[in-house]
């Protein structure tokens, strides 16, 4: 990029090779100024012409070129302004009149179309007469004045004497003479001529009007100029343009060889700078670190250490101090040992640290904790383990299983779902965290546990508290069933026929496609007899059609039960019984009650159908006979060899059966016993699911579903049957409300207790581990947990052995510190870096540097050999705090020539005077590197103005020739040549 020096040069440059000298630097940028409003202009026309033969937007068009138009003429007349011979109030009144007219362009660009003449408020007369007082102003003060009145005036240079000098008579050649001309570059130089060149220019400048204003400079400044006549080594002490004060250190020659390493505001700043080199300079030592070295400084009676590069770049600094020197040191080489052993710890996101920790028994273990990426502490593990494999493998462990663990929070109710082993299980917990519900039992897979709480959350409102003792009939519906018919039954019943007798006492209906059928409600009704323990000790084998009917078959078992005889049979039997139409049958039935034959026909006696019945009876000779007369009760075994029972009225009609097997006929003649100890229990309709409590050392409950399933159960267990009582309608409210998770091995829950934290739960709800941290917000403590589910995968497991260099990174940037294991903070980077892999590159600098670091003392001043980029040597003094007080001016192609050219500046400082510089001044001097004296101008600045064009053999013949340029210059003439 060019600088504005290079485009200054470079519009110069242009102007001279396309339009000739230019007499001031206004002509130059008044000239490119007119080109560049005349491009604008041009560029406005162009684009309203094309766009208004195509198919642009006028309104737009129009706009956009108003726009540039307006901005080009502006500053084309402005331009001109600048090439008129204009005094500056001229140019000053033609800049406010350009600024007014940007702003009647901008005033433009605002209120067209929408506010111009028809469309909206018409601001088109202000607009214009905006403009027009800006362009009026810029060419009124340059062309209006002058014919108005008659006289350039104020605003118009008038005509003068030419710069030209006077034709050359009599003694006119005997004055001195400034013969400007070209260098090399093209700049202009200029040489003071009297009979000879007694002077020449220290510095070229750009155009003529430059090096006119350097040699008027001179010429109004050098009659008055004092004289300093250097004989040895000098310190020039001089106030810069810019107020501040500077000192360079020269030769009796004038060179300067070293300079001040800063500025200072106040002259005393430097007075002390230029003391201190004075006193320290011509004994101070000469340092050279190779690489790197530890440096040692006392502050406040406390020591510290820092590692430096060879060009004293800070790049490491103990964290604490010590009381003494030696101390330090220790700390230093310390510093050294297990910075290069110390593991990088750069954690992108999180890692999980292995550490040695006292347990609550006192004995020490090892245990695991979540850090972030700027190693603070996310969560720590409440166990201690005996071994380190063992800390790594628990935190491996749960590491593996975070990424999927899901976000559960406290004080909301939760469905937790959860597998143990290849089965299922749930919990409820509840706003208190404790689990008030929980599956009855195990389940084949995930669905059957949802199905389980979704179940237990739509019933558990409705449901209500029912109590058994002993034993109940339930009478409760089911969808509606379809009966199906073998080829022997007879045909469904029709419209005037439909209701019926069901087989166990109640009264079916028929539905449309010939089974017997619910209600209107497309429910069936069913009953059942149940014990406290949710043992069926009997069952309905037929769907009923209401509540009532089911009812009235529990009172037709109660009759038949009570009556019936107990028919015990292990083989295949005849039954001869008589219909309820009072026709008699007979039938074969196998041990299961089966009916394998029957008489197919009607008969109008017992003794005709035993007859009927005695033909088939040679065919299975080992069948029993049974005659029925009244209900009976059969004991049969079944082909498993099963035992059970099962209640038949005297028709031969089943009306009770054992909903269960046994492996003897005694237990099966004992379940028989308890229809018959229980047939008189209370009869309940239960068409809601109920909550059933019940006694077992303490009281619990089960949530029984109509059908008889139990879905869920107690959570917890109740000393009396009142506090359970009392606590369903809070588990009521939980199930209603909870949310549903699915759990594995881990789960965070985020809790509240003042502000928010996390914890991990295992699949028993045990505390694996613990935040150690708070949050305002729960949105930051999710956000947090998150980050943590995100990046569990990819965390590595590490280890602290001794200490690490943990890399952390905020708004200033990259840094690193070493740290012990318990994060103590022993030493740290100086500066950040801007990336992460440029700190990485600084960490292994270190490394390779810190162990062969020397030891560097700078309590007091020294010197200090340096190289720059280009392999050059130089010096410096730096002072006690490790500041820079001095430079060298000159470098050397070696280390070598450096330390000895600063044995001569220990010397050339030792004898050095100070001077001041407060005006301009000659200085007159021996010659470098010749026999001879030569003088220079200065100004109060320091800088030269001017300088001898020859070595004179004496110094009063350089002191003559000064006096000379000094006599004559002032009144000299300037002369260009090219």
């Amino acid at each position: 990029m060019s600088s504005p020096s290079d485009v200054h040069h470079k519009l110069y440059r242009l102007y001279e090779r396309y339009v000739g000298e230019p007499d001031s630097t206004k002509d130059v940028y008044g000239y490119w100024l007119f080109i560049v409003g005349y491009v604008i202009a041009a560029a406005a026309v162009f684009t309203f012409v094309v766009g208004y033969a195509g198919d642009a937007d006028t309104y737009g068009l129009i706009r956009m070129s108003g726009v540039i138009a307006g901005t080009g003429l502006a500053l084309c007349l402005f331009g001109i302004v600048l090439m008129l011979p204009v005094r500056k109030r001229g140019i000053q009144a033609s800049l406010l009149g350009l600024l007014i007219s940007f702003g009647g362009v901008a005033f433009f660009a605002w209120a067209y179309p929408y506010n111009w003449r028809e469309l909206g408020t018409d601001y088109s007369v202000h607009v214009i007469l905006v403009y027009t007082i800006g362009v009026g102003i810029i060419a009124g003060v340059t062309a209006l004045v002058p014919v108005l009145t008659g006289r350039k005036g104020m605003f118009v240079e008038e005509e003068g004497d030419t710069e030209d000098p006077p034709i050359l008579t009599g003694d006119a050649l005997e004055g001195a003479q400034f013969a400007v001309f070209r260098d090399d570059n093209g700049d202009w130089k200029w040489n003071v001529l009297h009979l000879e060149a007694l002077a020449t220019s220290n510095e070229s400048a750009v155009t003529r009007p430059k090096a006119t204003e350097g040699i008027e400079r001179v010429q109004s400044q050098i009659s008055s100029a004092g004289l300093m006549e250097l004989t040895t080594s000098a310190f020039r002490l001089y106030e810069d343009r810019d107020g501040s004060w500077q000192w360079t250190l020269a030769r009796d020659d004038g060179s300067v060889v070293g300079t001040c390493a800063g500025e200072f505001s106040e002259r005393d700043g430097a007075e002390e700078s230029v003391s201190f080199l004075k006193d320290r300079g011509p004994t101070a030592d000469v340092i050279e670190i190779d690489g790197a070295a530890f440096t040692y400084a006392e502050e406040r009676d406390q020591w510290h250490w820092q590692l430096v590069d060879d060009e004293r770049l800070p790049l490491a600094s103990g964290a604490n101090g010590h009381g003494t020197q030696e101390n330090a040191e220790t700390a230093a080489r310390t510093f050294a040992e297990r910075f290069d052993q110390a593991r990088v710890l750069d954690l992108e996101h999180v890692g999980a640290e292995l550490y040695e920790r006292t347990g609550d028994n006192g004995a020490n273990g090892w245990s695991w904790r979540f850090v972030d990426d700027q190693d603070s502490p996310l969560a720590a593990a409440t166990e201690a383990y005996d071994a380190r494999r063992d800390a790594e493998e628990a935190a491996d462990a749960l590491l593996s299983e975070l990424g999927t663990a899901s976000v559960t929070v406290a004080g909301e109710p939760t469905y937790e779902r959860y597998q143990t082993g290849e089965q299922w299980r749930w919990r409820l917990v509840d706003e208190s965290e404790h689990v008030v519900a929980q599956s009855p039992s195990d389940v084949e897979t995930e669905a059957d546990a949802a199905h389980e709480t979704d179940t237990f959350g739509e019933h558990a409102r409705d449901a209500d508290v029912v109590e058994i003792e002993d034993a109940e009939y339930e009478v409760y519906p089911t969808d509606s069933e379809e009966l199906t018919y073998d080829e022997d039954d007879a045909l469904p019943a029709t419209s005037d026929e439909q209701q019926m007798v069901s087989t166990d006492g109640g009264t079916a209906t028929a539905n449309s496609d010939g089974g017997e059928g619910g209600a209107d409600d497309g429910r069936s009704w069913h009953w059942r007899l149940v014990t406290e323990d949710r043992d069926v000790i009997a069952g309905s084998t037929e769907p009923h059609y209401d509540a009532e009917t089911a009812t009235e078959a529990i009172q037709r078992v109660r009759e038949q039960a009570s009556e019936a005889e107990l028919i015990e049979f292990e083989e295949a039997a005849f039954q001869v019984y008589e219909a309820d139409d009072g026709e008699w049958r007979w039938r074969l039935i196998d041990e299961d009650g089966n009916v394998l034959a029957d008489s197919g026909a009607e008969h109008t006696s017992r003794g005709e159908a035993a007859e009927a019945m005695m033909t088939l009876k040679e065919q299975a000779p080992d069948a029993e006979l049974l005659e029925i007369e009244t209900a009976a009760f059969e004991l049969f075994v079944n082909e498993d060899d099963e035992w059970g029972w099962r209640l038949i009225d005297e028709a031969g009609q089943l009306v009770a059966e054992d909903p269960s097997t046994h492996p003897t006929r005694g237990a099966a003649r004992k379940a028989m016993n308890r229809l018959l100890e229980y047939l008189d229990s209370d009869v309940r309709t239960m068409e809601d699911a109920i909550f059933q409590p019940y006694a077992a050392d303490d009281w619990h409950w089960r949530f029984v579903l109509p059908t008889g399933e139990t879905v869920a159960t107690a959570g917890d267990t109740y000393a009396t049957r009142d506090e359970l009582v009392d606590a369903i309608p809070a588990v009521r409210d939980a199930a209603e409300s909870a949310q549903d998770y699915t759990i594995g091995t881990v789960t965070i829950q985020l809790y509240r207790s003042g502000d928010w934290s996390f914890r991990l739960l295992d699949r028993d709800r045990e505390e694996i581990a613990d935040a150690t941290d708070t949050y305002a917000e729960r949105d930051a403590a999710l956000e947090i947990v998150e980050d943590l589910k995100a990046h569990a995968d990819d965390a590595p497991i590490f280890t602290i052995e001794d200490a690490a260099i943990r890399v952390t990174d905020d708004e200033e940037g990259w840094s690193w510190d070493l740290v012990d294991r318990e994060r103590t903070v022993l030493a740290s980077a100086v500066d950040t870096a801007a990336s992460r892999e440029e700190l990485h590159e600084e960490i292994e600098t270190v490394r390779q540097l810190a162990p062969m670091a020397g030891r560097v003392d700078f309590d007091v001043a020294s010197f200090e050999l340096v190289a720059d980029e280009d392999d050059r040597w130089q010096w410096r003094l730096i002072d006690e705090d490790g500041r820079t007080v001095a430079t060298g001016s000159e470098s050397h192609e070696s280390s070598e020539a450096a330390r000895e050219a600063l044995e001569n500046v220990r010397e050339l400082i030792d004898a050095a005077s100070i001077l001041e510089i407060d005006s301009v001044s000659f200085e007159l001097h021996t010659a470098e590197d010749e026999d001879g004296w030569v003088w220079r101008l200065v100004d109060e600045y320091g800088s030269t103005m001017a300088q001898s064009t020859q070595v004179y053999e004496s110094r009063t013949n350089a002191r003559e020739a000064m006096n000379n340029v000094k006599a004559e210059a002032p009144e000299g003439w300037i002369t260009f040549t090219e």
